[in-house]
């Protein structure tokens, strides 16, 4: 159980679609108005390891990839909304609002690296689903509320920096749009993992 530990652990804090999510929303709202979309995480992954680990197993291969490439497009899609995120310093256009705690339940379903952890947490080491969720139900909050923390960190600092940044082709990047497209470039790294 203790290498399961650690594969929970190391898993739960790499980073991934729902960390980076998380880390720009602590940017972009703060970690108040973030805490539903967290508990949405530690709630919906806890869920999606008891029950759809399980469940997941029993999927035929060939709909199992069609659920993991509709992940991917989703994935690729909220990568590219992140990296397009309104900076501080630019208009504000629309309402924005972070994740509820419903939305970040759901998101666990389609969130390839999330189903990959679950499966292959559930057959490559021997315990049951309520032991690994209960493991993941311990790690979550400390592995995921330091990326909620790092964003809200980083919120003050990108807000009294956004006049600096680089030039990159001639094209000038503030250090808050730069954090935003690494973010969004994380989360399509993170599907090769999946």
């Amino acid at each position: 159980m203790f290498e399961f530990l650690i594969f929970a652990f190391v898993t739960a804090i790499t980073p991934g679609p729902n960390n980076s999510m998380l880390m720009a929303s602590g940017i972009k709202f703060g970690r108040k108005a973030s805490i539903p979309h967290f508990l949405g995480i530690w709630f919906g992954f806890t869920f999606l390891f008891l029950i759809g680990g399980f469940l997941l197993s029993f999927i035929p291969n060939e709909v199992f990839q069609y659920i993991q490439y509709f992940g991917y497009l989703v994935i690729i899609y909220i990568a590219y909304k992140i990296s397009i995120t309104k900076t501080s310093s630019e208009e504000n256009s629309g309402l924005q609002k972070p994740l509820t705690f419903i939305q970040g339940c759901l998101f666990q379903w389609i969130n390839p690296k999330g189903i990959v952890m679950a499966v292959s947490g559930l057959t490559a080491f021997r315990l049951t689903s309520v032991e690994g969720a209960l493991i993941y139900f311990a790690v979550l909050p400390f592995c995921v509320g330091i990326w909620l923390i790092l964003g809200e960190n980083l919120q003050d600092w990108l807000i009294n920096n956004s006049s600096s940044g680089f030039y990159y082709g001639g094209i000038f990047i503030s250090w808050e749009r730069a954090v935003y497209i690494f973010l969004g470039l994380s989360m399509v790294g993170s599907l090769l993992l999946a």
